[in-house]
């Protein structure tokens, strides 16, 4: 008989413990899911070039976790925490040279755009 409470209870204990960790990580996860937020933002562009210079612009961004822009539309879908702010990626946006809805872009960041991703001098998307 002790034998079998010895080999029951160390099985019970695991059980319990990785029952009350999985809840423990699933609770923690809803409340993380809750700091996140998404936005959307229209940058003006013409190429993949411009795609992954838009991108990477908006990732370093604080609180940015994620950046997808389509180039049909125009628009920049932006994930992140509360942190990100739609103000702080259009103004770092424009200084690489990228128009916003928010923001002209920076004379400077512009012309150091490649000819072919200028696209305010009537370049086609491509």
């Amino acid at each position: 008989m002790k034998t079998i409470f010895q080999n029951i209870f160390p099985i019970a204990l695991v059980i319990l413990l990785f029952t009350g960790f999985s809840s423990s990580v699933a609770a923690q996860g809803k409340s993380g899911d809750s700091k996140q937020q998404t936005i959307s933002l229209k940058v003006f562009g013409v190429c993949g070039d411009c795609k992954q210079r838009i991108e990477s612009t908006a990732l370093d961004v604080k609180g940015v976790k994620k950046a997808e822009w389509d180039m049909q539309s125009d628009v920049l879908v932006l994930i992140g925490t509360k942190k990100m702010s739609k103000e702080k990626v259009a103004a770092a946006l424009a200084k690489a040279g990228h128009r916003s809805e928010l923001l002209a872009a920076d004379p400077k960041g512009y012309a150091n755009l490649p000819a072919c991703c200028q696209y305010d001098s009537g370049v086609n998307k491509h």
